[in-house]
């Protein structure tokens, strides 16, 4: 009687084992082996531990994974039981167990111990118990304390010196039976229907636990005997992968027997399920009523034979809520349009005819807004608007291409709203045929275009006759098919752009109105197979994500209000994500509703979505898997970087630079981009992905700022542990890190971290401090061969960092303003103009007004962002700074007048000047049409009444102005 799932099912929908047998090892080799014996022989399948049970280890996985897997478990609690350690960690999953919305059974014996012993933990119980909380279990003994309570407030046999053993034995059967679905039908003359099963399963998704379906299947008069086999053997293959099930046999008939037909079946279907039924003869609304209460929360199979009148399925099958989410009913009848008289809100309803190879689905009603756990019910959540908008465009007569878009995260919902359209009454309106292909990453253009006219009933012919075509053919017969039709093609998870030069010869453009509706990851692959602007799906908000956690936790109900701030402090950590949002609920729905579980969740929500549950890992991991080699270190590079933390894109590909991430490909062009615009290039392509979320764009439609979701980010720091790309330092790991390749300090508490004792070799490239409030030691001499020193606002440290001078390698330095850092606010030391290898200094933040002529000597500098004053050399000598591209901010006077009339700043793109008196030279502004590739300039004055139009070069493409009165003080530099 086992039952076996397969992966694509929720593991809550399948139980390996009938029962599940605790006990204290000493009742092993009496009571309790008679016991297991009689439960094997009436064929119910029992799980009993067959090694010896040992006091003092933990529990075994494959005891723990047994629990799960039961549909009953049965606890000997005999007086020395509680001693076990091993018992009572059995206890504690069994309990916790039942508590999942699994329907497991629990069924206490108490042999010859008083239940209220086990209840309050009196005598030996209570003895047991002391002894375990001095011993070194005692974290364990609140759950422990909590199990024993609640197996001992449970009705139970209880077994004293007195009775006889056989008989309490036999009671245990007989209510096992009673809990157990019924046996497979046995049914002579066993006739196979290989083929017409596996198309039937198939339209009945029996794996999916989201929507609750009905199946008509229509027989003529001939076909009788042959329906009822089909009906046995497709019952007897699918009943174990429900929590009950019931085969009501010639339904028209017995219905019409007595008076009481219909009550007597609506009885035998509640024995059946194995609930207990009290209905009065001649009351069916009675009976519907139980059926409902007893059956609305399970996942159940019903068979109802012979049916042929509609008032049966009311008494029967009344409403959509009659039974739980991923029920399936399957009807037979020869009356064709029995089962569409017999309408019901939420549910699929499907056809299949018997003696045929061909099925029609006729999914009609979705219409119920409440109902639970559908795809109706998540796409209702958050994404109205999306798809209205959709359809609408689907309309459209005048669209300039057949293609429409959906671009979105992994995880976001782009295929439950493309299968909520595909399914809308609207769209079947619309389009004459509809097909449907998921290509997916491992794309094989054969297995899509046959994909595709499996969906389409009316070609020439059947499928399979298509076994030995070429690739052309197939796609030639689709062509023939689809040019005469006004149709619909849903292409889900198309990855790669040329995959669609493959798939659209198959699909004939005219002004049928034919439309073609894609989903992808990649919005490359929306601009190349249409100029329409794709729909970006939007993360969900706060509210409509506690809207989709409590419809999956709490089937559409409301949460306690004691876990209400706790439930949406939890959603939260899912930024909005749906997958996220969903398996969070799958955990949670799992666990007691009390504030200990949730708390315990809420307190490491991401940890658990990657530990419990690999859907979102998954998810977020094929799209990393699909990266191009060159951006999966420019991606994991995020994982530097604090959670929600904003990222200015400049200053990330300036980082990406550094690290030398950026390559210029030697292509035999004299002039090759600039490593900037191959960083922008890098960064756009990672936002076309969806796996960098832009909080704002420039003036010309750049990123200027990014982040990226919180579970992507804890998805950068986990892949990065495999060969150490980065480490994350805290005051918890920071003596057992060695040699990192790069490093993040962060943290919270005020305290020392001590990074001067930290092992680090010539491998070390990168130093980020986001330690708010942290004191730093005084020096950084491990950390000599950095390209990358990143001090963020709120560092503490206690002297100046003399090591500077010493880190020759350094491309990369930005330090941010704090109350006490590294430098006093007009102290920039000198040793910075030593670092020949700098390309970017980010001393914006210091406030601090720098006079000096030694920027010239860094020749590789590109990047200048601080108050400066720029000096000629004292000897005269002629220089330039070929690279250098932004400088920012710079008082403008005479000596840099005549070191840009020299040609010394020959590919300056970004300049913000300072102007320090009313009144500047005229002449000082004509230097500036010098600069033949500036494009940005900045400007601050206290009077721009003196500013002409004609002194500035006339290839700029933005100007700023500021006019500050204090200007000196306040002004900031541009990023």
């Amino acid at each position: 009687m086992a039952n076996h799932g397969t992966s694509k099912t929720p593991p809550s929908l399948f139980f390996t084992y009938d029962v599940f047998l605790s006990f204290r090892g000493d009742t092993r080799y009496g009571f309790t082996d008679c016991l297991y014996h009689a439960l094997t022989s009436k064929r119910i399948n029992t799980f009993r531990d067959r090694d010896n049970l040992k006091t003092g280890d933990e529990i075994g996985h494959a005891v723990l994974e047994a629990i799960e897997k039961s549909r009953i478990s049965i606890v000997v609690l005999c007086q020395n039981y509680a001693s076990s350690t091993w018992c009572l960690d059995e206890l504690a999953k069994i309990m916790e167990c039942t508590d999942r919305g699994r329907r497991q059974r629990v069924l206490p014996i108490f042999y010859k111990v008083e239940p209220s012993d086990v209840r309050h933990q009196r005598n030996q119980y209570e003895a047991a118990m002391i002894k375990h909380e001095n011993g070194r279990n005692s974290h364990k003994m609140e759950a422990w304390r909590l199990a024993l309570t609640s197996v001992g407030n449970l009705s139970g046999q209880h077994c004293t010196a007195d009775m006889y053993e056989s008989n309490i034995i036999d009671k245990i059967v007989e209510e096992v039976l009673r809990n157990l679905p019924p046996q497979p039908l046995l049914f002579q003359n066993h006739v196979e229907f290989d083929s017409q099963l596996e198309d039937v399963k198939s339209l009945l998704d029996v794996e999916s636990s989201d929507t609750l379906c009905m199946l008509g299947i229509i027989y003529g008069d001939g076909e009788t005997m042959s329906k009822t086999r089909f009906v046995v053997e497709l019952y007897n293959k699918i009943m174990h992968q429900f929590e009950a099930a019931s085969f009501l046999a010639n339904v028209g008939e017995k219905s019409k027997e007595s008076v009481s037909g219909l009550g007597d079946l609506q009885k035998t279907l509640l024995i059946e399920m194995g609930e207990e039924a009290t209905i009065m003869i001649g009351s069916t609304f009675k009976g519907s009523s139980e059926i409902k209460q007893n059956l609305g929360h399970k996942r159940v199979l019903l068979v109802l034979d012979d049916v042929d009148n509609v008032q049966q399925l009311h008494a029967l099958v009344g409403g959509g809520d009659w039974f739980g989410p991923g029920s399936r009913i399957i009807i037979t009848t020869r009356d064709e349009k029995l089962v569409n008289k017999h309408g019901l809100d939420g549910v699929e309803i499907k056809k299949y005819r018997i003696g045929t190879d061909e099925f029609e689905s006729m999914e009609l009603a979705k219409r119920n807004h409440r109902q639970r756990g559908t795809e109706e019910g998540d796409v209702i959540i958050g994404f109205q608007n999306n798809v209205s908008t959709i359809i609408n465009q689907l309309k459209e007569n005048d669209l300039p291409t057949n293609v429409v878009s959906i671009i979105g995260m992994g995880g976001l919902g782009k295929t439950t709203i493309a299968r909520k359209i595909y399914n809308g009454y609207e769209v079947k309106k619309l389009f004459s045929c509809r097909a449907w292909s998921s290509v997916s990453k491992s794309y094989v253009a054969r297995e899509v275009l046959l994909s595709l006219l499996r969906c389409l009933k009316k070609v020439k012919k059947p499928v399979f006759e298509f076994k030995n075509s070429s690739e052309e053919e197939i796609r030639d017969e689709l062509r023939e098919y689809l040019k005469k039709q006004k149709y619909l093609v849903v292409l889900d998870d198309l990855w790669d752009p040329l995959v669609w030069d493959d798939i659209k010869r198959a699909l004939p453009s005219g002004k049928t109105g034919s439309r073609i509706l894609i989903t992808s990851r990649n919005n490359e692959v929306a601009n190349y197979t249409s100029p329409v602007p794709s729909h970006y799906l939007p993360f969900l908000n706060n509210e409509e994500s506690w809207e989709l956690f409590c419809k999956k936790v709490f089937w559409g109900g409301e949460c306690p209000s004691d876990l209400e701030s706790i439930g949406k402090s939890m959603v939260e950590n899912c930024g909005g994500l749906p997958i996220a949002i969903i398996t969070l609920a799958g955990l949670v729905s799992k666990k007691k509703r009390s504030q200990r579980e949730w708390l315990r969740i809420k307190g490491h929500v991401n940890w658990h979505l990657a530990q419990d549950n690999s859907i979102v890992k998954d998810a977020l991991k094929l799209s990393f898997d699909d990266l191009p080699t060159r951006l999966k270190p420019c991606f994991l590079y995020f994982g530097l970087f604090p959670e929600d933390y904003t990222i200015s894109a400049r200053k990330l590909v300036q980082l990406w630079m550094a690290e030398g991430f950026v390559q210029q490909e030697e292509c035999g062009i004299p002039y090759a981009p600039e490593p900037e615009d191959v960083g922008d290039e890098y960064l756009d392509e990672l936002v076309d992905r969806c796996l960098v979320q832009v909080t704002k764009r420039r003036s010309d439609g750049g990123v200027k700022y990014c982040q990226i979701h919180d579970l992507l980010h804890d998805f950068c720091i986990s892949t990065s542990k495999v060969d150490k790309f980065l480490e994350i330092c805290t005051k918890s790991n920071i003596h057992s890190l060695r040699n990192p390749r790069r490093l993040s300090l962060l943290g919270k508490a005020q305290s020392t971290y001590n990074i001067s004792s930290m092992q680090c070799d010539e491998s070390c490239t990168s130093l980020f401090i986001f330690a708010k409030n942290e004191h730093l030691d005084d020096n950084l001499e491990n950390f000599q061969s950095i390209h990358v020193l990143h001090l963020a606002k709120g560092v503490f440290t206690k002297s100046t960092p003399s090591d500077l001078k010493v880190m020759i390698n350094l491309k990369y330095l930005r330090i941010e303003r704090s109350t006490s850092c590294y430098y006093e606010a007009t102290d920039i030391p000198d040793c910075i103009w030593s670092l020949c290898n700098l390309e970017t200094l980010d001393l914006r933040d210091l406030n601090t007004h720098t006079t000096s002529s030694q920027i010239w000597n860094l020749k590789r500098l590109r990047h200048v962002y601080m108050l400066l004053t720029v000096e000629l050399p004292s000897n005269g000598a002629e220089t330039s700074s070929l690279n250098l591209q932004t400088l920012c901010e710079v008082v403008l006077d005479q000596q840099l007048t005549l070191a840009l009339e020299n040609g010394w700043l020959p590919n300056l793109k970004k300049l913000g000047l300072r102007l320090n008196q009313e009144y500047t030279p005229h002449e000082y502004f004509l230097s500036l049409l010098c600069l033949s590739n500036l494009s940005t300039l900045h400007v601050e004055c206290i009077d721009s009444n003196y500013l002409h139009a004609a002194a500035f070069p006339s290839n700029l493409t933005k100007i700023l102005l500021i006019v500050a009165p204090q200007s000196f003080h306040s002004f900031k530099c541009f990023s």
